[in-house]
């Protein structure tokens, strides 16, 4: 069967027009055209196949060739006939040219789509036949998904509040193009995608008038809601945060009954292994990740464009997650480039334009799908980020040129979308083939936590501090509703110091990088506040009344101290009380009335030890007169410190560790004294030159001379700052090292770096990290393409063979480098550095605590005194659970409270598996209504059995990793290896009858 086509062609014109012939068609009444009949001198044709398919009469997709006919006074009618694979399409055309012409000619529909072929085209004319062969290379029926965002960057082009203004705008002017759009062909209706919901989440509370419009925006699909309130770095992230990241998310989800769930992570490279199972528990199923190029390592690396299933740490939990490229990946970002980008650096927020209209945008895609097929890309989508640049207006153009682009073409079908269309298609159409992977993809952009290493300790602190206080809160409040508005908030100021946007582009620019850096900082402030005064608060129900001036110095506690214990098993620990606390003497005595160790500190502080504190539970002390009784338990002889449990040696040269055994007649030395003369040593690096530098040490003194607490100070000078001091502290009956350094930087402009070392002494050994929700092993639990130079741990890391081993926490600075000083990196814009690609085995820990190595986004210089704790504790072979509780002890220590009353609080609830604890409870805002989250550290299922002393729930309902619901539960149930577990507990208001 011959399919014809008619149309004219002008010289110099390739537009082509149908003639009548193709409304009979349509009609239903084809009429064979009439015989044509043109002499040629002579003709030739030159053939171009385009990767394109046009509509053919039947509506069929058919190739498209462009056929540049040559030849004296192409003048009169005549066909193109086209063979191929035993199908035959004729074209016919009236030409008036002079001596060339441009026409378009369709193949048979549906030929090389998987395979090329040979095709070919004759021109038949009163001289005879010409004809021309070719191979048509094979071209698919491609869709094209184009997700149109503008990233959220919030800061870096402009001030915050600017920035908050351009994007709510965004939001409104996208539901006003979708709603002028929505009468056009399906694929080419707009559909705008906020990226986050922090734009939203701002506009939702800024003008509630709108919540309804926005409402029936996201129901109608014009407006498409992915489910992470920022753009983070989500390895820094500790575990709650990461649940707190989709809550908003979750509500809009909820009143509109249209699924939030994909996690889209634009501009970070790497995304933490850990928010696997918290995204499998919230019900968002998908990750489409668009990192920059930008420092960023090996992320691209073999991954783009492949889908895969990403299983998480605990071997149950998965999502589908799909890496475009980057953003920006359709080009559209030198559409933004050629506008002058008129929104950025602009002061005059009115001065910028509520949205970008040119008249035009280049979605021709083709060159990219060419090369697609000769790489043999197993699929046939393409997923595109259309952006104009950061926190840019959106582009009102884009749905009319896809609408012109689909009316032209059958295919490639550009399909303007959002993550969940884009998403659920993949998984429908490829989901039961694609691969499965697992581990860390480890993040690059970490490196800029080091820029600003106070506000990031501050931050590290304020989530633990939160985290305590969400907790107490549930021990202390009889069931009572939580301020959930408060404590909620509290965690958005965190994220916030968490997002990954911290100042201007241009950092050396006077009044925007001063503006930004100005808010950003007070985030991290802010949070800090916040999740003290919540602390305080909770605490509030078992202090007493103040009689004002009329009242004691000392307030009316009397010297008593409550400590209550946040964790779910029974610890010990010290409480460090200020001066105004421990007014009354220097001795403290348990409920019992006995004398607990307790030592008044060079600083003026008293420290004492408490013991076997419940857990979720409290004891009593008091401050007592007098000096205590004054025990031996510490000492210092010369450079070497020892309690009960361990020894340690200082060299008095360098300052360093050169020595750490553990007592009973032990030997063998945990520290690798040839590695930089020792641990805890300090070295100064200048940018891209392996050439450490050590401090200089001038002195080292005692202060703190037991019977307690014995601590020896190293002062040093070192370049690039003003002073080092080093701490190495025990404490009498405690089995670790507490060591703090503090160091006072200058503001140098040069690029640098300062790391402290430790070299162990574990041949043989495996390094395990700590992460959110999660234990990733060095090299072996690593992406190809995640980051090695540097890392990021949430608490704690243990270095182990099988008979010795240290767990190290890092309390203040979250990244480190294995082996060697690998992240003294710094590049401009597309440098592209030395990244490792695989770490070798070895016991070699440097702490990464400050840098200035960006030359865009963070700050130049860092200026003052930053201090950095870390805790060593050396022990036998590697233990999961030993090593997570000491992390956790030491970044949510116990927590006290001046109350002239013991409050005697039986603890609200008991888990009775060890290898299975309590992360935080969480009370909602409703009255008898709490969230608790379990943590499996176990490699095996456990049985788990919950009692309740004192208040038992009504109902518990749990969801377990990759659930899609809450299931009512019993108090004793199983729980997966690693996994995360989330109880709901609710009716708990009445104490059990005892």
């Amino acid at each position: 069967m011959f399919s014809r086509r008619t149309f004219i062609m002008n010289k110099n014109k390739i537009k082509v027009y149908l003639l009548p012939v193709v409304y009979l068609f349509l009609c239903g009444q084809f009429t064979e055209a009439q015989s044509w009949d043109v002499a040629f001198e002579s003709l030739s044709m030159e053939c171009d196949v385009r990767p394109v398919y046009l509509y053919n009469q039947d509506k069929a997709p058919a190739r498209l060739v462009l056929v540049k006919i040559k030849g004296k006074e192409l003048k009169g009618s005549f066909s193109i006939q086209a063979f191929a694979e035993n199908k035959t399409e004729q074209t016919q055309f009236v030409l008036n040219a002079k001596d060339s012409a441009i026409v378009e000619v369709l193949l048979p529909a549906n030929v090389a789509v998987k395979d090329s072929c040979k095709a070919t085209l004759s021109i038949q004319h009163k001289n005879g036949t010409t004809r021309q062969e070719l191979l048509v290379p094979p071209m698919r029926y491609w869709n094209i998904y184009l997700y149109n965002h503008s990233h959220v960057d919030i800061g870096y082009t402009n001030t915050h509040k600017n920035i908050e203004m351009l994007h709510k705008t965004n939001i409104i002017e996208g539901i006003k193009l979708a709603e002028e759009t929505a009468h056009f062909p399906e694929g080419s209706r707009f559909v705008w995608n906020p990226e986050v919901t922090w734009p939203l989440e701002r506009l939702w509370m800024s003008n509630p008038e709108l919540r309804d419009r926005l409402l029936n925006a996201i129901r109608k699909g014009q407006l498409g809601i992915d489910a992470s309130y920022l753009n983070l770095n989500t390895s820094i992230c500790s575990d709650e945060e990461l649940f707190q990241i989709f809550s908003f998310s979750r509500e809009i989800q909820r009143l509109t009954g249209k699924p939030a769930d994909v996690f889209q992570q634009f501009d970070i490279p790497g995304i933490s292994w850990g928010i696997i199972p918290v995204m499998a528990q919230e019900g968002i199923k998908y990750i489409i990740s668009w990192p920059n190029m930008d420092r960023a390592g090996n992320a691209h690396n073999g991954i783009d464009g492949y889908p895969f299933w990403w299983v998480g740490p605990d071997g149950v939990s998965k999502v589908l997650f799909l890496q475009p490229g980057m953003y920006c990946n359709s080009g559209s970002s030198k559409k933004g480039g050629e506008t002058g980008r008129p929104w950025f650096g602009q002061r005059d927020n009115s001065k910028v334009p509520p949205f970008i209209k040119t008249g035009y945008a280049n979605v021709d895609f083709t060159s990219r799908l060419i090369d697609m097929e000769k790489e043999k890309y197993p699929y046939d989508f393409l997923v595109l980020s259309w952006s104009l640049w950061d926190n840019s207006p959106l582009d009102a153009d884009v749905p009319y040129a896809v609408k012109e682009w689909n009316e032209k073409y059958a295919y490639p079908k550009i399909r303007i979308s959002d993550g969940h269309e884009i998403m659920s298609m993949i998984e429908k159409k490829y989901g039961d083939r694609l691969p499965t992977v697992k581990g860390d993809y480890t993040e690059y952009w970490t490196d800029g936590l080091g820029t600003a290493a106070g506000l990031t300790a501050l931050n590290r602190n304020a989530k633990e501090k939160l985290v305590q206080a969400e907790t107490v809160w549930s021990m202390l409040s009889e069931g009572k509703s939580a301020p959930r508005l408060e404590f909620d908030e509290a965690w958005r100021y965190i994220a916030l110091g968490s997002e990954h946007t911290w100042c201007f582009e241009n950092p050396g620019e006077p009044f925007f990088q001063d503006a930004i850096w100005k808010v950003k900082q007070s985030y991290f402030h802010e949070a800090y506040d916040r999740s003290a005064v919540l602390l305080d608060e909770a605490l509030a129900p078992v202090t007493d009344k103040s009689n004002g001036a009329l009242g004691a110095p000392h307030g009316p506690s009397n010297g008593g101290i409550a400590v209550f214990n946040t964790q779910s098993w029974t610890r010990n620990g010290t409480v460090v009380l200020s001066k105004a606390e421990s007014q009354w003497g220097d001795r403290v005595l348990n409920a019992e009335g006995k004398e607990v160790p307790s030592q008044r500190l060079s600083t003026g502080e008293l420290l004492f030890l408490a013991t076997d504190i419940p857990a979720f539970g409290s004891s009593h002390y008091r401050v007592a007169a007098g000096k205590p009784a004054g025990k031996t338990g510490c000492r210092i002889t010369n450079n070497t410190l020892e309690n009960e449990h361990l020894k340690v040696t200082v060299d008095p040269e360098t300052g360093n560790i050169i020595s750490l055994t553990r007592q009973a007649g032990s030997t063998y030395n945990y520290i690798d004294r040839h590695v930089d003369r020792g641990a805890n040593s300090f070295s100064w690096l200048p940018a891209n030159m392996d050439s450490p530098e050590p401090d200089s040490v001038y002195s080292i003194s005692v202060t703190e001379n037991g019977p307690l607490v014995a601590e020896i100070r190293i002062d040093s000078k070192a370049q690039g700052c003003r002073h080092v001091s080093r701490t190495i502290r025990l404490i009498s009956g405690l089995p670790w090292v507490e060591i703090t350094n503090i160091v006072n930087k200058l503001p140098l402009v040069e690029k640098d770096g300062i790391h402290f070392g430790f070299g162990f002494n574990i041949p043989d050994s495996r390094t395990r990290v700590d992460i959110p929700w999660g234990i990733m092993e060095i090299e072996k639990d690593q992406w190809p393409q995640g980051n090695r130079n540097w890392i990021a741990m949430q608490r704690w890391l243990d270095v182990s063979n099988d008979t010795h081993g240290v767990t190290w926490c890092s309390l203040d600075a979250p990244l480190f480098e294995y082996g060697s000083r690998y992240a003294n990196i710094s590049l401009s814009w597309g440098g592209q550095g030395p990244w490792v690609k695989k770490l070798e085995p070895g016991a070699t820990i440097y702490s990464w605590v400050m840098n200035n190595h960006w030359h865009t986004n963070f700050p130049l210089t860092q200026d003052g005194a930053v201090t950095f704790r870390y805790r060593l504790l050396p022990h036998d072979k590697y233990d999961a659970v030993k090593a997570n509780r000491f992390g956790v002890e030491q970044a949510q220590p116990l927590v006290h409270v001046v109350a002239d009353k013991d409050p005697s609080i039986t603890p609200f609830m008991a888990i009775d598996n060890e290898k299975v604890f309590v992360t935080v409870l969480k009370s909602s805002d409703k009255d008898g209504r709490m969230t608790v989250r379990l943590r499996s550290l176990s490699d095996q299922e456990e049985t788990v059995n919950l009692s309740f002393p004192e208040r038992h729930p009504e109902k518990i309902t749990l969801q377990a990793p990759g659930d899609d619901g809450r299931h009512p539960t019993g108090t004793s149930f199983t729980v997966k290896p690693y996994s995360l577990t989330t109880l709901t507990l609710e009716g708990f208001n009445q104490k059990a009858v005892r």
